[in-house]
């Protein structure tokens, strides 16, 4: 692969490349030799020109949520405990998503893109070319970063080659340097076909440890998968890797192509509409929480409306039930009498004591079995 006679050719309009700096995120604890090559520091993107690691160059748009990156009466509060279990859920999941697109500016994928037509791209048997020989030196190491690759072309149906540079990447310092060399490089290596997309990483030895990346995709590739954002999104995921000691070096761009390729193909919820979800279901879930309250105190109110009728009623059958029985057993100790006067019998008398005829106004007296005498005060007479 030709690398050096691209140093001083012009930049065709055919092919857009993007690029970025970085002078952070050692990953000497995968490297045999060359690791006093990786410092800490900040890291930079560009195309054309630098930016802070937490801006974003032209063409992005804005930041993202996605799945590619790492990122409680039981049966009255089933349904409330189903809303909260599905709201966690969602947020857990909005939350994982925040967490690569907020911190790690992971630009989101803002449109739907089709995947490039395989008549656009003819697959060559080449996925790499390490030129330092051992940067991708662990066992597996090789085959964990084309399967990343190869998980890309599935996904956007834009093959990838990344090339990483070895010395002679500290003759390309500047970003115009290295994509003029992309530009020739492409050409090169792929002719007049337009699917590829062509990587160029370069980990040099400086003061600072910088690596330089470059992304350049061919005219089709980029005018139906690989625009600006796309580009942006791939740039975003190595630099995020990059920077995770828990990757071999195989492993890192294996993720970051894996990655990225699922991300440029799914068009996400912007941030805004993912708020504006969570605060319409916590809105919806509290107004059913007051809902259910005031249907329920209305539920008692009725409830104890109805048990003071019932209470009522019982209390009420009580004393009539009490009255009558005591009617009853009143009525027993009253005897009809007739009037030994008179002879009339329409008067009643309790027996054991003295009555008078209600017809002649006899003065008699009952006795405890009935029976009727006259009342004289000091005697009585039959």
């Amino acid at each position: 692969m030709g690398r050096g006679g691209g140093g001083g050719s012009s930049h065709s309009s055919s092919h857009h490349s993007s690029s970025r700096s970085h002078s952070g995120g050692s990953r000497s604890s995968y490297r045999s030799s060359g690791s006093s090559y990786r410092s800490s520091g900040s890291s930079y993107r560009s195309s054309g020109s630098s930016y802070s690691r937490h801006s974003r160059s032209s063409g992005s748009s804005g930041y993202s949520s996605g799945s590619g990156g790492r990122s409680g009466c039981s049966g009255c509060f089933t349904p409330f405990l189903f809303l909260f279990l599905v709201l966690g859920g969602f947020v857990f999941g909005f939350m994982d998503e925040m967490h690569l697109d907020t911190i790690y500016k992971v630009t989101r994928s803002s449109i739907q893109r089709e995947k490039l037509p395989e008549s656009k791209c003819n697959p060559i048997d080449e996925w790499y070319k390490d030129d330092w020989g051992d940067w991708i030196d662990e066992a597996g190491e090789g085959d964990y970063l084309i399967s990343g690759l190869k998980s890309f072309y599935d996904s956007t149906g834009v093959q990838p080659y990344l090339w990483i540079m070895g010395e002679d990447g500290k003759d390309y310092k500047s970003t115009e340097s290295l994509e003029e060399l992309a530009e020739v490089t492409y050409k090169e290596m792929f002719g007049d076909d337009e699917g590829h997309l062509l990587i160029i990483f370069s980990e040099y030895p400086n003061e600072s440890g910088n690596y330089k990346l470059t992304v350049t995709p061919g005219f089709d590739a980029e005018t139906q998968v690989m625009d600006q954002e796309a580009k942006d999104i791939l740039l975003d995921y190595i630099e995020y890797y990059y920077e995770d000691d828990d990757l071999n070096e195989g492993a890192f761009f294996q993720t970051a192509f894996r990655d990225a390729g699922e991300r440029i193909m799914t068009k996400q919820m912007s941030l805004n509409s993912l708020i504006t979800i969570v605060i319409i279901v916590i809105v919806v879930i509290i107004g059913l929480m007051i809902t259910f309250s005031i249907l329920k105190k209305r539920r008692l109110a009725v409830k104890k409306q109805k048990d003071k009728q019932v209470q009522a009623e019982k209390d009420k059958a009580a004393i009539e039930q009490n009255q009558k029985k005591y009617q009853e057993a009143l009525a027993q100790t009253y005897v009809t009498v007739i009037c030994p006067n008179c002879g009339s019998t329409d008067t009643s008398i309790r027996k054991g004591t003295v009555g008078y005829c209600n017809y002649c106004g006899t003065a008699m007296k009952a006795d405890e079995n009935g029976k009727v005498v006259i009342y004289t005060g000091n005697d009585s007479q039959s």
